[in-house]
């Protein structure tokens, strides 16, 4: 017999399992265990277990999903700050989201329909009117960085099960997004006459940065967040600036080699600043010395010159995934 229930502490053993079977269906075992679901899910500030749908049949966990809606339950939501991936008029839409959704192989593809319907019905009870699927370049939820979702591009293209349930049930296809990843070792930034230039006539800065609104600090509590500039010698004019997100080692969440290059500002230009461009080789430069072997970033794949010059930098346009959507009657 089916059942679809909320999320109580019992079931993280085999949440943890589940998430682990869905994704290596498509590929290599995430390392995710259950202090690293702990960390990343339910230890956040802003986390309710109502929110957090169980499928059970005859006593086994066969799928979860992970739903929000914004402004619902967290009044601590300042709706003036950006979130990477969630677009600002869904506050005022009071759009839902589907944060993760995961199933076994074993069982889990017969209860899914259910359990999407579920979902649906819980974000209407909260008041949305529209769902969407698939986090992008996520800095709001707590997912970023938990093996495989890395910045976040949506549903995987290669999530062959997941995009035939939405299709099925009535969604429609977003944006579409591209993981681009750099190895840092070894790593040679493009040489040529601005980049010298640069070289002579700028310093780079890093900072550190502490969130001080509370769900966004809540958020990222497992990364150490870094501001990168490319300041001018003379005028102390800052002529470039790009986010680093280094895996905080006290919260084993993502690995430490691995980090994430924040370009939502820059991504809205579509393109690159030769500045920006010898900003970025620069950082990655320095990476291998503070034992970060890989670095990586999501962009809309319709942003074909941005893609090209990050692939200029050595980046390797590896995976793409959808944003899915509906609209709740």
């Amino acid at each position: 017999m089916l059942i679809i229930r909320p999320f109580c502490n019992a079931d993280l053993p085999r949440l943890v399992n589940v998430w682990i079977e869905h994704w290596s269906c498509l590929g290599a075992s995430p390392p995710v265990a259950m202090a690293t679901m702990e960390q990343a899910i339910l230890a956040r500030t802003f986390f309710d277990p109502a929110n957090l749908l169980i499928a059970q049949s005859d006593g086994d966990v066969l799928a979860w999903c992970h739903v929000a809606v914004d402004g619902a339950v967290d009044s601590e939501i300042d709706t003036t700050v950006p979130k990477s991936g969630v677009p600002e008029e869904s506050v005022a839409t009071r759009s839902g989201r589907i944060l993760a959704f995961c199933f076994s192989p074993d069982g889990g593809l017969e209860v899914c329909d259910s359990l999407l319907a579920a979902a649906e019905a819980r974000v209407k009870a909260l008041g949305a009117d529209e769902l969407n699927v698939g986090l992008v370049r996520d800095c709001f939820d707590g997912y970023v960085g938990l093996p495989p979702i890395g910045h976040g591009i949506g549903v995987p293209e290669g999530d062959t099960r997941m995009t035939a349930l939405l299709a099925r049930s009535g969604y429609t296809l977003g944006e579409s997004i591209s993981r681009l990843v750099a190895s840092t070792s070894p790593y040679r930034p493009p040489i040529n006459r601005e980049a010298l230039q640069f070289r002579r006539t700028t310093r780079g800065v890093r900072e550190t940065q502490i969130p001080t609104q509370p769900r966004l600090g809540s958020a990222m509590s497992h990364f150490d967040i870094e501001r990168h500039q490319v300041v001018d010698h003379r005028t102390a004019e800052v002529l470039a600036e790009v986010g680093l997100w280094c895996s905080d080692v006290e919260a084993q969440v993502m690995d430490g080699a691995h980090a994430i290059l924040d370009l939502t500002p820059l991504a809205e230009a579509g393109q690159l600043k030769s500045v920006e461009s010898f900003l970025i080789g620069s950082l990655i430069q320095t990476l291998a010395d503070r034992r970060i072997y890989s670095v990586e970033t999501a962009i809309n794949s319709s942003q074909t010159e941005l893609i090209g010059q990050l692939e200029s930098l050595q980046f390797e346009n590896t995976e793409k995934g959808n944003s899915w959507k509906k609209k709740l009657i």
